[in-house]
């Protein structure tokens, strides 16, 4: 089995990905510190092995980079890898933190060559550091000498949820699957402790409130004082050396294998060690063991005992007493004193907004409704490009939802609504920092009469210092010609939208508008047709 599954060694981490791109960023930064160029060539990110850094470093005369260009005629490895250097040193000097990054990794194939050398669950580090950088400028100058600075000393840790369905045997430290689980787990080197080969030279040793640190000589002649700090410090190492046994046996979520090679100067394994610890404590578990001979010697199996009968036997039948269920169980709920409507200002009851001929063809009628969600959809995201765009913006949104069309129909109601946000007129509707389709809700209280919660969306709406502009955009192809002819039910859904925003806005001045698209023209309408619409609501109208 072992044979056929590829085993990739997880020496990857977030922190050796972070402290390579802070040293490859000193080698662009320092460009006298050959150390940190050193290891930037060797990183994935510029790909040079032993042999090539050992040909430009040995008896070289001066910089590392120096020797780098000289050398890198003639030989297309060093020549590449000197290239993408000056690219390095041309592009860190403008660009922010993030755009050189993202660069590196993306339109230089940097992230390509770490993936191919580390594995692709290198992408989360990669992803995160992006993530970093981003973060960076957002609250500092950027400048990549300060992110560097920044990132050093920031505390940034990431869980990476290793894979359990990749075909792989990962061969991993205990330290570096802490938080990381596998459905079997396999612990090779359980029989040795550290402290067996720990030659303790410094030994730490309390001293007025402080530690200090004295050299010792032979175990054997160890004053008392320094004995006592040899036996604390092995004593220490025996308790780590505990708890990472824990981390060890816990990663394995369905089968753990313990495994170990006995000293050949031994009879048996060292007492204490990860086996023996193991050993003692499945012997007290109650597990049930099974003893498997092979020719490399016994194998211990332990399982948990099936359990009794009573698990999968049939539980008999538990009697179940009527009981009387109380009064307040059987007792309905009063209604409520007041209850709270919901007015919907876009499907208000009264008149009708819009109300269709009898002898309107459903066809014309299909296409109407049709032309005015176009023309609601353009009005909400045109605006917002700059002029140059609108046009080719338009004619792809009108090319992909009125396909049935002609080209001539979809041309014309796309200059119709770009001269309309274009119009001097209606600058106050399209000014910068306006905003479209704003959804609003709010209780309203008239009265009189219950409140009410009011739920609409706006079609635009624009706050400056000192007020606030409502205005709906109608598409009627008979607009009405003054604020008197206004349908009630477009009056109506503006006084709602006013009578919310007001206790939003108290002190500002608000106006709301009717925006007529095949007329151009924008009509406001009063403060008191506004009140006279909100004061004919009654408790049965605009209710959804």
């Amino acid at each position: 089995m072992l044979a056929e599954t590829p085993i990739r060694a997880s020496t990857i981490n977030d922190d050796s990905l972070r402290i390579a791109a802070v040293v490859s960023a000193d080698a662009l930064l320092l460009p006298r510190d050959d150390l940190a160029l050193a290891v930037a060539l060797k990183s994935p990110l510029f790909g040079l092995d032993e042999d090539d850094l050992f040909k430009l470093a040995h008896d070289r005369k001066g910089l590392l980079r120096k020797s780098l260009a000289t050398q890198a005629a003639g030989n297309s490895k060093l020549e590449g890898a000197l290239k993408r250097l000056e690219e390095c040193e041309r592009r860190f000097q403008h660009d922010t933190p993030f755009a050189f990054y993202a660069w590196l990794l993306g339109g230089d194939g940097g992230r390509a060559r770490i993936l191919k050398r580390l594995g692709h669950e290198a992408n989360d580090a990669l992803d995160e550091f992006l993530e970093l950088a981003l973060n960076y400028e957002r609250k500092a100058p950027a400048s990549l000498q300060g992110f560097m600075a920044w990132l050093r000393s920031a505390d940034t840790e990431v869980k990476r949820d290793m894979e359990i369905s990749r075909d792989e045997v990962r061969v991993m430290t205990v330290h570096g699957a802490k938080g990381l689980e596998a459905p079997v787990v396999i612990m090779v080197d359980t029989t040795s402790s550290p402290s067996d080969t720990q030659r303790l030279r410094l030994i730490q040793l309390p001293h007025e409130g402080r530690e200090v640190t004295v050299w010792a000589g032979k175990k054997a002649d160890d004053p008392e004082v320094v004995a006592k700090g040899r036996e604390a410090m092995l004593a220490e190492t025996e308790h780590e050396y505990r708890r990472l046994l824990y981390v060890a046996m816990t990663r394995a979520a369905d089968r753990l294998i313990v495994a170990g090679i006995q000293p050949g100067n031994r009879n048996g394994v060292r007492p204490d060690c990860w086996y023996d610890l193991v050993g003692k404590g499945l012997a007290k578990s109650g597990l049930q063991e099974e003893i498997i001979e092979t020719d490399d010697g016994q194998i211990k199996r332990y399982t948990r005992a099936e359990d009794g009968p009573h698990a999968t036997g049939a539980v008999a039948p538990t009697a179940i007493t009527a009981q009387e269920l109380p009064l307040w169980l059987r007792t309905p709920l009063p209604s409520p004193t007041t209850s709270a409507g919901l007015l919907r200002p876009s499907q208000a009851n009264g008149d009708t907004a819009h109300r269709v001929k009898s002898t309107e063809a459903i066809a014309q009628r299909t296409r109407a409704l049709l032309q005015g969600n176009l023309v609601h959809r353009l009005l909400q995201s045109l605006p917002d490009l700059l002029p140059e765009r609108r046009r080719d913006a338009a004619s792809a949104n009108l090319a992909r939802n009125a396909p049935g069309w002609s080209q001539a129909e979809r041309g014309e109601l796309a200059e119709k609504v770009i001269a309309l946000i274009a119009d001097s007129r209606f600058a106050a509707v399209f000014a910068q920092g306006s905003r479209a389709e704003v959804a609003i809700v709010g209780r309203l209280t008239l009265p009189g009469r219950p409140p009410s919660l009011v739920s609409g969306q706006i079609d635009r709406l624009a706050v400056t210092p000192n007020e606030v502009l409502i205005v709906d955009f109608k598409t009627n192809h008979a607009p009405a010609t003054s604020p008197a002819e206004a349908p009630q039910a477009y009056v109506r859904q503006l006084a709602l939208y006013r009578a919310v925003l007001s206790r939003l806005y108290p002190q500002h001045a608000i106006r709301a508008a009717l925006l007529w698209t095949e007329t151009a023209d924008l009509m406001e309408i009063s403060s008191p047709a506004l009140d006279a619409q909100l004061a004919s609501l009654d408790s049965g109208q605009g209710r959804a």
